[in-house]
């Protein structure tokens, strides 16, 4: 039985003594589900009762759900949210989930008899070129989802909504099947749905409590799960899934059971203005985000809002339910400025009424969805910042596939709560500090390259101060400051990110930012090199640190270069499974794999998507057992762990999976000339040379005087080793290497750098290598994905001897059948043309596909493109004859570049350099 838990579920943490009780009959109805056994069921309950979407799917699975609701539905932010629909998004998951609530809206209708749509138009307002090309992008998206859109010019951005001011408008975007979601109505249309199947919601219902159990799995490890939810009304509803739907007061519900979430509250506020002359009913909603502001069309008047830089925190008040707060024309003014200069008879119309309420962000203004890391059973659809109107029916629909079979089908990983690291959704500083600068720049350009300035510094390697010192211009990714590239021309320190000033937005006082001891002003930085250095690099055409990436490259393939790749996730699993296990989670044939045995895998789902692909190296212990070493990639790691963990546990093995990320360092020393330099290094004797260490092989030897685990890999494609040390050695072993570098490029006259990872994602898109959440995702298979080489050994073998593996049955179906979708790479013929992702991919003219990654070659000169294809209905299956056959071409903002078709990698496709 799912128990989704809704805004408010505070249950006894906001006690109100002068609230009366639930009424007899709720207490009365809850108890006869608990004593009908009905509650006992292995699905589980929810709390909270947004519109979170696909009730009937959710239904045929879980015909025991319930919904717990504080106050009545809508309640919280639900009822006075904007609702309003816009079908271009920058990502591909935001497009297919509005298209399914849009959907829903449209199909509850029919079935309910309940209105909630309104198909009035969209229209995107840009003030300069950057921002107009950003419009473009989305439009060249949408002809792949069959969105229409028309990009305009200022005289018809006029023709399209008469009252727009536009003598500073550059050009804009309309879609005319956008539009508006009644919140109450759509609430109410899944609510009456959901009731005809036999779902129960239950209003004025407070939860108390979640019971959670600790407990040892088959493993020995010690993990979490829920027991039940209790209520103020006395039931205790026995479930192993919870679902938080809480919004804002998702904080409280996630405290019940003891987690802790990234997610803050503000006070978020809409004026609706009085009749304006010419207004109607038919008139698009207009965004222009260069002035962070919306207009919304209401009938004959507008709802005017927008995002402020100096947001007012809220602590969330258990009894909130239909209130408001008193508009703060301060903090307002600002979004007011906007709204008259976009439309200048908003400031001779008078205001209808005034709607400032609480809505929740998070801190990269992305939702919460997904299981909860650590506590089994928990899930979250909440933190919707202010777009739950428009993802609320995909969420739903993905959250119920989710539960049903461990992961959604939509690649939902930039929504997937596991995403943020422990150590960040722990800082209370972190999240509020990045919370306030994903709410302050929602409406900024999505530049491919942008950094945030809030919460930096969380994570560092044992290298870190050190590569500042040489030039370092670091990312932060799942809270760990990685290498971008190295600048040496800077004075050493100052390009490193600055405490978080809020952009200046609280100079006059901090009061907003809700906590105490914090009235005065916080001053904005006066010089702030970083984020001079990032500002640079937003750009749609080449970025300003493309050649100095240019240098690392070079250095990468004709010298040596040497890579802070310290983020990865380091992971042993250890027990007396361990070999059945990780032939059971890994894609690739593991049985009798040699001690030192190096394998890259995938770590397929149930339909064959791939969850996580990583290295895995058999190690022997001391008792000359197997453990295995997971090398997994440093922002998803968090994903792979749980991912790991739950599969272990559901199976029944017993093996643990142990996250050992922190005790260790890697540096990677890759290119024609590592083997000869780090050989000066040994110290133990090993023999770097082929017959001794060959390729996919790791080694415990010493490099200058230090025990390391040595792998023999490269994510670059060039010669190169991987070097794990431990963190105590790691800068001794760091200097080093560095040192004979200096000395060995000096002696033989080859480039010798640091390098980041903007090198590597040029170096390996040469190489035709795979990015997990980019061009790889829990949606593609290995087949489509052009790695099927990593399962074809398992799906070979047959008959009672075939290894079973987590997918098997789904990727033999598949190989069957014929790829109805593949991963193709194209080159482009000029080398003038950047891309940054989102382009449509034609052939013949036909666009069948999107790019999912990119890069530019530096080697070849070319910039790069991944993405998936679709087969036509013309073809029962792509072949690479069928490939091969066409006419390839990139859209780019509406320009279409000619395209070259590769098969294998771009450069070195007989792998003659990583092998050598």
């Amino acid at each position: 039985m799912a128990c989704w838990l809704r805004p408010a579920m505070c249950g006894c943490f906001c006690e109100a003594p002068d609230r009366p009780p639930a009424a007899a009959h709720k207490r009365e109805a809850l108890l006869r589900i608990v004593q009908s056994g009905r509650c006992c069921e292995p699905d589980g309950p929810a709390v909270g009762g947004r519109r979170r979407g696909d009730w009937r799917r959710f239904h045929r699975h879980f015909d025991s759900a319930v919904l717990l609701e504080r106050h009545q539905l809508t309640a919280g932010t639900t009822w006075h949210s904007a609702g309003m629909h816009w079908r271009l998004r920058p990502t591909d998951a935001d497009i297919e989930l509005n298209a399914y609530s849009r959907m829903m809206c449209k199909q509850l209708e029919e079935e309910t008899e309940i209105s909630s749509w309104t198909e009035n138009g969209g229209l995107f307002v840009a003030t300069n070129k950057e921002r107009l090309a950003e419009y473009q992008r989305f439009a060249e998206t949408g002809k792949y989802f069959g969105i229409e859109s028309q990009v305009l010019s200022p005289a018809e951005v006029k023709e399209v909504h008469p009252l727009l001011r536009v003598d500073d408008v550059y050009g804009g975007i309309y879609s005319p099947g956008d539009g508006t979601i009644d919140p109450t109505g759509i609430t109410n249309a899944y609510a009456k749905a959901a009731r005809k199947l036999g779902a129960g919601i239950y209003e004025n219902v407070e939860v108390s409590g979640i019971e959670v159990e600790e407990y040892f799995t088959p493993g020995g490890a010690q993990s979490k799960r829920i027991q039940a939810v209790t209520t103020a009304c006395g039931a205790r509803i026995a479930t192993k899934v919870v679902v938080n739907a809480g919004g804002c007061w998702a904080n409280a519900v996630a405290a019940m059971a003891g987690v802790e979430i990234p997610l803050r509250a503000m006070k978020h506020a809409m004026v609706l203005t009085e009749p304006l002359p010419g207004m109607h009913k038919g008139l698009p909603n207009v965004r222009d985000h260069d002035l962070s502001v919306y207009l919304k069309t209401q009938g004959d008047s507008m709802a005017i809002g927008g995002y402020e830089q100096n947001p007012e925190f809220w602590d969330a008040d258990p009894k909130f339910a239909f209130g408001l707060f008193e508009l703060d024309y301060d903090t307002f003014g600002q979004n007011l400025a906007g709204h008259i200069q976009r439309c200048p008879q908003i400031e001779t119309t008078g205001i209808k009424t005034t709607v400032c309420g609480p809505e929740s962000f998070t801190p990269d203004h992305k939702p919460l969805m997904g299981p909860h890391p650590g506590l089994r059973g928990l899930y979250h659809a909440c933190g919707f910042n202010s777009m739950g109107m428009m993802l609320g029916g995909g969420a739903g629909r993905e959250i119920t596939k989710w539960i049903m079979t461990g992961s959604p089908e939509v690649d939902l990983f930039s929504f997937d709560c596991s995403r943020f690291h422990p150590d960040t959704t722990a800082n209370a500083r972190w999240v509020k500090d990045r919370t306030h600068e994903s709410y302050a720049k929602t409406y900024a350009i999505v530049f491919p390259h942008d950094e945030a300035l809030a919460g930096r510094g969380m994570r560092k390697s044992a290298f870190h101060d050190e590569l500042v010192a040489r030039g370092c211009v670091h990312q932060a990714r799942h809270g760990f400051e990685r290498p971008g590239w190295f600048d040496a021309s800077m004075k050493p320190g100052s390009q490193v990110p600055k405490p978080y000033d809020y952009y200046g937005a609280y100079e006059e006082g901090a009061w907003r930012l809700c906590e105490k001891d914090q009235e005065e002003g916080i001053p904005k930085h006066e010089e702030h090199l970083y984020n001079d250095l990032i500002e640079k690099d937003l750009t749609f055409s080449w970025p300003a640190s493309h050649h100095i990436v240019a240098e690392e490259v070079r250095a990468t393939r004709e010298g040596v270069a040497f890579f802070d790749q310290s983020y990865f996730g380091k992971l042993f699993l250890r027990g007396p499974d361990a070999d059945q296990a990780v032939q059971y989670l890994c894609g690739a044939d593991m049985e009798g794999k040699k001690f030192g045995s190096v394998t890259y895998t995938p770590l397929c789902n149930v339909r064959g998507g791939v969850e996580a692909d990583l290295t895995v190296t058999k190690l022997e212990d001391p008792e000359g057992s197997s453990y295995y070493y997971f090398a997994a990639g440093g922002n998803t790691y968090t994903k792979d762990l749980e991912w790991i963990r739950g599969v272990l546990e559901d199976r029944g093995f017993r093996a643990a999976i142990t996250d050992e990320s922190d005790s260790s360092a890697l540096l990677t020393v890759q290119g024609p000339h590592s083997r000869p330099l780090l050989q000066s290094l040994v110290t133990s004797g090993h023999s770097l040379e082929n017959d001794a260490f060959p390729f996919s092989t790791g080694q415990w030897l010493e490099i200058a005087g230090h025990r390391l685990l040595a792998l023999r890999l490269t994510f670059v494609g060039e010669r190169g080793y991987e070097l794990h040390v431990p963190t105590a050695s790691a800068m001794q072993v760091y200097k080093a290497v560095r040192e004979a570098g200096e000395h060995y490029g000096a002696k033989h006259g080859v480039p010798v750098c640091d390098a980041g990872y903007k090198a590597i994602d040029s170096l390996s898109a040469e190489k035709n290598l795979r990015h997990w959440h980019a061009d790889l995702s829990n949606r593609d298979t290995p087949l489509e994905a052009g790695i099927g080489f990593t399962v074809l050994s398992k799906l070979k073998r047959s008959g009672p001897d075939a290894p079973d593996f987590l997918g098997r049955a789904a990727l033999e179906a598949q190989r069957a059948a014929g790829l109805k979708r593949k991963l193709v790479c194209l080159i482009l013929e000029s080398g003038d043309v950047p891309l940054h992702g989102a382009e449509t991919m034609l052939r013949d003219g036909e666009c069948i596909g999107y790019v999912r990654s990119t890069a530019f070659g530096h080697t070849i000169g070319r910039s790069i493109a991944y993405g998936y294809v679709d087969c036509p209905k013309s073809e029962t299956k792509i072949t690479n004859a069928w490939l091969e056959a066409g006419k390839w071409q990139i859209g780019d903002k509406g320009s279409l570049h000619a395209a070259n078709l590769s098969l294998k990698a771009p450069f070195d496709p007989a792998n003659e350099r990583v092998k050598g």
